[in-house]
């Protein structure tokens, strides 16, 4: 298991690399973006499980009060679906066959436009979901079940 900091507004945030049997899986929410340091630490990995927070319109739009949305926009808050998918595209190698998107936003974000969000912008960035690896979505309030690689 090898740690790796996170920019989050929290003391001391840290995510994780998960090595086994020559796979390699990472965990990585929490985060307001992704760092070239980061992105090192988490290049080319099998799986990854990757913060797709929120949809920026429909946070912007919604009932949070400001000081929250900023918060959440900041370097030190979550994750968009478009910074999630262009640090993705940075990282996403040979080995990568999963993305599960995960801490998607209850109130500023739909697993459909998340998928469909980072789709659009990974395959523009010549990342071919469905043919290079798969991209699935999480739900807080249902396990997901990891397959191995």
């Amino acid at each position: 298991i090898e740690s790796f900091g996170v920019s989050h507004d929290a003391a001391e945030p840290m995510f994780y690399v998960f090595h086994n049997g020559g796979k390699k899986l990472v965990l990585i929410t929490d985060t307001g973006y992704v760092s070239d340091r980061m992105k090192g630490t988490i290049s080319n990995a099998d799986v990854y499980i990757f913060e797709s927070n929120h949809d920026v319109q429909m946070l912007r739009m919604g009932r949070y009060p400001w000081n929250i949305k900023r918060r959440i926009l900041s370097d030190v808050g979550h994750v968009s679906n478009e910074d999630a998918a262009l640090a993705m595209s940075d990282v996403i190698g040979d080995r990568t066959k999963r993305v599960y998107l995960a801490h998607l936003s209850l109130d500023n974000n739909m697993k459909d436009l998340a998928k469909m969000s980072v789709t659009q912008t990974l395959e523009s960035r010549g990342l071919i979901v469905g043919e290079q690896f798969d991209l699935y979505d999480t739900d807080p309030k249902i396990p997901t079940i990891l397959t191995a690689v």
